[in-house]
């Protein structure tokens, strides 16, 4: 199972849209709450603005008689009376001074003693201001001007309990959190189900797609085909037209390839057939020889030396033969012999054709690869070099260990590689073509590019300066894992 990512970027997006929308609606609740309590708050402050101009000037009404006379005991009876305040604002502390800013009267004596200085009060204001919420402290405090005559005679200072106002506040805030969270969990979790039911066709491409890795691409039913959208059914009907036309290629590929193998063993079937009729000639003539005279012992001698290397030739084509084309239930190791048998095999073109065969075998011992699979790869290259070489010209095959590689050239002396050849020996083809120079199906090197791909190995082709190619193909000396059946 993979880890998570932490790549935004590589999340599913059955994750990223409800995601995206939760964020969104963070974002908006955020916005809403902030304009909410806001709005709350305007309207609380006006509010308690209104209720305490009306207060206070109920209460300089009754008081300004009481402070022209300085009557302190009828002054301090006024504001006891107007202390209790209803509306959840509980008791008002009040302070009445004179234009001096000394202590008339107060509700809690002990707060303001009479003829103490109330200077603080005053310039707690800021300007005109009659009126400050402290939030830390839950209280309003406000002011009124003691006004007879248009001269000042004095002031009132109220403060007073606003601890409702802000559970009013908290509570809105709670209740707006709550709300917008259970809305966004709720567009999260309704956002993630309709992006996964969305996706279910997906889901369904993606599983054909992953058969098809494994083995033939399966088209999607007909049913599933139905049952989705307008957009999603164009898509699996242009997946079912492609997955036909795969499994059609790649049935055509396994038949072409079959065909291939005959011709090519017919190929060599007559050059061996040439190897085999020839000795024979020889020993039908070494025996007929023996018949008439075979009491003479030099002759007896001869005959039995010319039918001994007749058969030895006989028996080392058929078992080179044997060694290339038998399938191999235990593969074994490759041994430099493995290639030398090829020479026998391509030795009836290289006759045909007037070619010269340059041989290079460095190989001393054994390497930990099929033997079968590399004499495949080699009698390919070689087939294809014969192949395209003008008449009485070289065929090169050169083999060694370089470091940590099986190295295997071939050099012909043809035209050259064209690019669909090229294409397809190195891999740029899935399938094989009708290539080079007209003759042959491609499905030489295209099985050879198999091999070679299945042995974790590669391909090189270089154009030569004077005409041809050379294929270079190199192996890693590591065990080859199980090969596919290419041919």
């Amino acid at each position: 199972m993979k880890a998570p990512s932490l790549d935004p970027r590589r999340w599913p997006l059955a994750f990223k849209a409800p995601l995206f929308v939760a964020a969104f609606m963070l974002v908006v609740s955020v916005v809403m709450t902030n304009a909410v309590l806001s709005r709350l708050r305007e309207t609380q402050e006006r509010h308690l603005s209104a209720l305490s101009t009306i207060y206070l000037n109920g209460l300089a009404a009754t008081l300004i008689p009481h402070v022209l006379r300085d009557d302190i005991w009828e002054i301090f009876d006024a504001i006891d009376r107007g202390a209790s305040l209803e509306g959840g604002f509980g008791r008002a502390t009040i302070v009445v001074v004179d234009a001096k800013g000394q202590t008339l009267a107060a509700s809690a004596p002990k707060l303001a003693p009479v003829l103490s200085q109330q200077v603080g009060r005053d310039q707690a204001f800021q300007g005109d201001s009659s009126l400050i919420v402290d939030v830390d402290k839950a209280r309003a405090f406000a002011r009124r001007s003691l006004i007879y005559q248009g001269r000042r005679i004095g002031a009132i200072y109220v403060d007073y309990d606003v601890s409702h106002l802000l559970r009013e506040r908290a509570d809105v805030l709670r209740t707006l959190i709550g709300t917008n969270a259970a809305i966004a969990v709720f567009l999260a979790a309704f956002g993630y189900w309709v992006i996964r039911w969305m996706l279910g066709p997906l889901r369904t491409l993606t599983r054909h797609l992953d058969l098809g890795v494994a083995g033939t691409v399966q088209p999607i039913p007909a049913n599933a085909v139905a049952a989705t959208t307008h957009e999603f059914g164009r898509l699996f009907r242009r997946f079912n037209v492609m997955a036909e036309a795969v499994n059609d290629r790649e049935a055509i590929a396994k038949e072409l390839a079959n065909e291939e193998r005959l011709a090519s063993l017919g190929r060599l079937a007559s050059g061996m057939a040439h190897e085999i009729n020839n000795p024979l000639g020889g020993l039908f003539n070494a025996i007929d020889t023996l018949k008439r005279h075979g009491d003479k012992p030099n002759v007896r001698s001869s005959s039995l030396d010319l039918i001994e290397r007749g058969l030895k030739g006989i028996r080392d084509v058929v078992r080179s033969a044997l060694t290339v084309y038998r399938a191999d239930r235990n593969p074994r190791n490759l041994a430099c012999a493995d290639l030398d048998d090829l020479k026998l095999l391509i030795r009836p073109e290289i006759e045909r054709r007037s070619l010269r065969l340059d041989w290079r075998n460095h190989l001393d011992a054994d390497l930990p690869l099929p033997a079968s699979a590399i004499r495949q790869v080699v009698l390919n290259l070689l087939l294809n070099a014969v192949q395209v070489s003008s008449v009485g010209s070289q065929v090169r095959l050169e083999a060694a260990v370089v470091g940590a590689d099986l190295v295997i050239e071939v050099l012909d002396s043809g035209s050259g590689f064209d690019e669909e050849a090229r294409s397809v020996l190195t891999g740029a083809f899935d399938l094989p073509l009708s290539i080079h120079s007209g003759s042959g199906s491609g499905l030489g090197l295209w099985m050879t590019h198999r091999l070679v791909h299945d042995l974790n190995g590669r391909t090189i082709i270089d154009a030569q300066l004077d005409g041809g190619s050379l294929v270079r193909v190199v192996i890693p000396l590591t065990p080859a894992e199980e090969l596919r059946d290419v041919a």
